[in-house]
């Protein structure tokens, strides 16, 4: 609820005199410290980013990364921090149809998508992968971390999600997700990092292509 909705129905309930502005104030108040509690519940329970960039390997130097993430960019300052020659790519710019197949077209050589399948429609989630796929440089690889269903840890995760986004979240099963990115992606193989083995229900799969020397 906003805060237009609160000041409505501070105002219409209890009037604009002083025991309506109290009113509406305790209002506030509880709104406040709702939110506080849900973002709180939230970072407890999803991985913070240096952990997740633990797990990761380590990109060539000077890679172009393009982080589709819902941590408000967390995850990708912690990866420049980490290594300042990736080169974070402007996901509009990237994801733009009137410029994907132009000469000048951005492809990232790194594409990290981190908690943004559950936010995304079952029927469209494959749709997503190959648009990455299509909008990717030929070698890139693919890192997707996601959040497995279950568990009392996993309630609380959708809870404060849920509560967050307004959004319809379905957490994805790992199994659930690599043939998902085996239909998407055919060709790459899946790595299975420890982050659901040091933060579960967290978990985390690179894909690349394998090469043969």
């Amino acid at each position: 609820m906003g805060a237009g909705g609160i000041g409505a129905a501070g105002i219409g309930a209890a009037g604009t005199g002083a025991a309506g502005v109290g009113a509406l104030d305790e209002r506030a108040v509880r709104t406040s410290l709702f939110t506080r509690a849900v973002h709180t519940w939230h970072g407890a329970v999803f991985a913070d980013p240096d952990a997740i960039a633990d797990c990761l390997p380590r990109f060539a130097p000077g890679s172009s990364i393009l982080a589709l993430t819902a941590d408000g960019g967390a995850l990708l300052a912690e990866l420049t921090v980490r290594d300042p020659t990736l080169c974070p790519l402007d996901p509009a710019a990237v994801m733009n149809p009137a410029t994907a197949n132009g000469a000048g077209a951005q492809r990232p050589d790194v594409v990290v998508l981190a908690d943004v399948l559950h936010h995304t429609a079952p029927h469209e989630r494959e749709d997503l992968l190959r648009e990455l796929r299509a909008r990717a440089s030929a070698d890139a690889i693919f890192v997707v971390k996601e959040f497995a269903p279950g568990g009392v840890r996993a309630g609380v995760g959708w809870v404060a999600d849920r509560a967050l986004s307004g959004d319809r979240v379905r957490f994805l099963p790992p199994f659930e997700l690599r043939a998902l990115a085996a239909r998407a992606w055919p060709g790459l193989a899946a790595f299975w990092t420890p982050l659901f083995d040091l933060d579960p229900p967290n978990y985390c799969f690179v894909f690349q292509q394998l090469r043969l020397r």
